[in-house]
């Protein structure tokens, strides 16, 4: 079978057809009726502008260890006319700056619809990655928030229930300390949640030291937390809303200024979503 070569629009210099840099055709998203294939300067990219950004900035060193030993695999995907916008691939544009490149492989889209566009974004970011629980529910949030996506969409995505969508959103409740350390492998969404109900906090760490070390389950960590405590774990942070299709349901609740700072600042930031949501 001979592969399709290239047409080069001699006005553009932009190869359409089959991909140039070594890129498979079957690495394009369907769908998509103009692409090409570039080496794209970064200077030529805006990476202020977080519109397609599910996943939360983080750690860019292992990327950055990958591009230098390896060299850049996977293009990135751009959108509309320079400056172009980045659809996918923001931490792999991020660490070739940080390595000094001035160019990376793009796939550029034309004017590509917006929901078009969020629906490669969250593919690619979300649903084709092997994300960390976090990174899952932080996605999450950002589809439900700001795609205007519905939890029905999600479970449709991911393939998951309802109950599941709701224990990837009671992540982001969690203390900070337990979210550092909830890696989806030896400390897992069980293993967070126990650790939330017994209220474990700075000694995150040396809990996830322990349940390495003794391989212990989800169950064994909370009969050890349930004896170290001597009481049962604590009961479901109180539920003040919830999303109902395409508006929210709010409980009856009283809260003051004498209720703990942690408790205060959740119900303050539900109700701002509240807000963002009707505006």
């Amino acid at each position: 079978m001979i592969s399709p070569q290239p047409q080069r629009d001699s006005r553009s210099g932009r190869h359409y057809g089959a991909p140039a840099n070594g890129a498979s055709p079957e690495s394009v998203p369907p769908g998509i009726q103009t692409v090409s294939w570039e080496d794209v300067s970064l200077t030529d990219i805006d990476t202020s502008d977080l519109a397609f950004q599910y996943r939360f900035p983080s750690e860019v060193a292992t990327i950055r260890q990958s591009l230098q030993a390896e060299g850049q695999r996977e293009p990135v995907d751009l959108v509309g006319k320079r400056p172009f916008q980045v659809v996918d691939g923001f931490r792999r544009i991020m660490a070739a700056s940080e390595l000094g490149w001035t160019k990376v492989k793009a796939f550029v889209h034309g004017e590509l619809p917006a929901d078009e566009a969020y629906r490669i974004a969250f593919t690619k970011n979300v649903v084709r990655r092997n994300l960390r629980p976090l990174e899952r529910a932080q996605a999450m949030i950002v589809a439900l928030k700001k795609r205007g996506l519905t939890e029905a969409q999600l479970r449709t995505a991911f393939g998951i229930s309802e109950k599941q969508v709701k224990r990837y959103l009671g992540l982001l409740e969690f203390p900070k300390p337990i979210q550092q350390i909830l890696d989806g492998e030896v400390v897992t969404m069980a293993h967070a949640k126990a650790l939330a109900d017994f209220g474990v906090g700075d000694d995150a760490l040396q809990w996830k030291q322990r349940i390495e070390a003794e391989r212990l389950t989800a169950r064994a960590l909370v009969r050890i937390l349930a004896r170290a405590n001597g009481r049962k774990p604590a009961g479901r942070p109180k539920l003040y809303m919830r999303r109902n299709g395409s508006g929210i349901r709010m409980y009856a609740f009283t809260i003051g200024k004498d209720a703990p700072r942690d408790e205060r600042e959740r119900v303050v930031r539900l109700l701002q979503e509240a807000i963002d949501l009707l505006k």
